[in-house]
């Protein structure tokens, strides 16, 4: 029978010990980090990528960077902080790309969604609440969407799906799908500026 390994309350000392012998070549030791931290890197990640493929690729490039560097790491943080900064840096820079991508896309709330993300990580570091009750207030809005109008929208300003292609799969016309779409637009921004206004933060 095999142990049972603790995925995201391993002890930090376990940890450091994980660290310091993938520091002098263990390749083992490092996939016992990543079995015992992965499940809290990618928790994290996935407060800001909704799509879980992308999420997971995001922790394997993660991890990746931090064997690439373990020889570098001091101990000037926790392991599991050393890690999260690592996933956090991942997770801005693909949002900064999906931000500039986005920038000439005739979707607005794709690009404001993306930007809201983006400025919620860059956030954590410089403490500013504002953006993060941005963020919390967008989550809480898209959660209380309808089913069929989440989908929608997670199908084409996340999912990058075209238009066309949504109507034929949904037996409706593109222009219809469209104005659903402006409608859910309205909606959530609506439903963000009045969670903001009520909280005493602009939008």
């Amino acid at each position: 029978m095999h142990p049972k390994i603790e995925t995201e309350k391993a002890p930090m000392d376990e940890l450091m010990q994980l660290v310091e012998r993938a520091q002098k070549g263990s390749g083992e030791a490092f996939t016992g980090l990543v079995r015992r931290t992965q499940a809290r890197v990618r928790a994290y990640l996935g407060r800001f990528v909704r799509d879980k493929d992308i999420a997971d690729d995001l922790a394997q490039e993660a991890f990746l960077k931090a064997y690439r560097n373990v020889s570098s790491y001091r101990g000037e943080a926790p392991v599991t902080v050393w890690l999260l900064a690592i996933a956090r840096n991942q997770a801005l820079m693909y949002l900064r790309e999906e931000r500039n991508r986005r920038l000439n896309e005739p979707r607005p709330l794709g690009t404001a969604l993306v930007e809201w993300l983006a400025d919620a990580i860059d956030s954590q570091a410089a403490a500013a609440p504002d953006h993060d009750r941005e963020l919390k207030a967008l989550e809480t809005c898209m959660s209380a969407l309808p089913g069929h109008s989440a989908d929608l929208v997670a199908q084409y300003y996340f999912k990058r799906r075209p238009l066309a292609e949504i109507a034929r799969a949904t037996g409706k016309k593109s222009s219809a799908v469209g104005m659903t779409l402006l409608r859910i637009r309205e909606i959530l921004r609506g439903c963000v500026e009045d969670r903001l206004s009520s909280a005493g933060a602009r939008p």
